[in-house]
Formats: structure tokens, C-alpha cells, sequence
């Protein structure tokens, strides 16, 4: 071991042989609001869900994958943005436009979070346009802990 790492971690596995969630989405919010969430499965207390946040412990590079299956309806669109720490990340953002022949879109990514300091909240934003009279969303957001940052402590 690299003395100059004061953990008794290997950089690269985690602490604790795994933690994960896995939230699931299925509702009709408005347009500019964060997307609701519900725990379908979650192991070890790295990765925590609060109401539409998720709260992801620090020391640990997390992996974000998500896809979402919606009706904004035909010749319109819906705009996932993941916020971390309430702010929006475009490079991670998703434009999911809807066809003349279909009212339904969909929208799927995978991020890494690096996060070495205090608890990061991750969330995601949703916007269609004000045409859209509502939408209903469904879909799955895993998160999962991939392994200890350097120079962080157990």
C-alpha cells in the first residue's frame, strides 16, 4: 500500500463490498420541477433518497445510469436535466423529441459522480413545452458505487 494513502481502502474497490439504489419514477409532474422518485431496491447506506433528491455519501466515484419513457405527445418533446447539487448539467442533459406519428419520447445516459468532499445531491429536472397539457414519465434511475476515491478515509 502507497503510504502516502492514510485509508486501508485499495483505491480501487470500495470500502464496503457494495452499495447501490435503484429509484423508479412514475407520475404526471409540471414542467420545471425536479422528477419524483420511489426506492425499488437499495443496498448499504452510501446512497440515500430524499423525497426527489438522491443524497450520494462522500469519498466514492458513483456511476448514473437513467432512462425515462414518456407522452409529451406527437410533434413535441421532454428535456431530462440531472442537477448535482442543484445545478443542472447540461453536457448529461437529454432532449427527447416525439415524432409526427407517435405521441411518446424516451431518454436514457450514464454519468460518473466524483464525490470527495461533503454529501452531493443529485436530482433530475424535467421541462416540457407549455403545450404539453401533462405528461406521464416512467422509468429507472440506478446508482451505484464504484469504488473509493484516493486519499479519503474510511
Amino acid at each position: 500500500m502507497n503510504p502516502s494513502h492514510n485509508c486501508g481502502c485499495s483505491p480501487v474497490k470500495p470500502c464496503r463490498e457494495y452499495s447501490y439504489g435503484q429509484f423508479g419514477v412514475q407520475s404526471n409532474p409540471p414542467s420545471n420541477t425536479d422528477i419524483p422518485m420511489f426506492v425499488l431496491s437499495q443496498e448499504g447506506n452510501e446512497i440515500v433518497l430524499s423525497d426527489s433528491k438522491i443524497i450520494l455519501s462522500p469519498g466514492y466515484l458513483y456511476l448514473i445510469d437513467f432512462i425515462f419513457l414518456a407522452t409529451p405527445g406527437v410533434n413535441s418533446y421532454m428535456q431530462v436535466t440531472p442537477k448535482i447539487d442543484s445545478i443542472p448539467r447540461l453536457l448529461y442533459s437529454f432532449l427527447a423529441p416525439s415524432g409526427a406519428g407517435s405521441p411518446n419520447t424516451s431518454a436514457s445516459g450514464s454519468f460518473t459522480v466524483p464525490v470527495s468532499g461533503d454529501n452531493t445531491v443529485l436530482s433530475f429536472y424535467l421541462t416540457y413545452p407549455d403545450t404539453v397539457r401533462s405528461i406521464d414519465i416512467s422509468g429507472i434511475i440506478s446508482v451505484t458505487m464504484l469504488h473509493k476515491i484516493r486519499n479519503t478515509i474510511c
